[in-house]
């Protein structure tokens, strides 16, 4: 094998090294990028569960007034009407 042949083959590596390289970070770059927006999304959903298990605690407090003794008294007072 010559010198030149050698020297060839040498660059010839050393270029396929530098963009295989290349391509690995720009992957790596990629998967990043990827993994910060998908646990800033796990974040805000995790933000909702809360919200909406806030509204149904709420929501749940609601219905059980809606269906208590005591709002049926105050609608028959709204309403005019007086216990005996």
């Amino acid at each position: 094998m010559t010198a030149e042949k050698r020297n060839r083959i040498m660059a010839a590596a050393t270029v396929t090294t530098i963009i295989l390289i290349v391509i690995l970070a720009a992957i790596v770059v990629y998967q990043l990028v990827v993994l910060s927006s998908v646990l800033r999304r796990r974040r805000e959903i995790e933000q909702e569960i809360v919200y909406y298990n806030e509204q149904a605690k709420t929501e749940q407090e609601h219905l059980d007034y809606l269906q208590s003794e005591w709002f049926l008294q105050d609608k028959l007072l709204e309403y005019g009407y007086h216990r005996p």
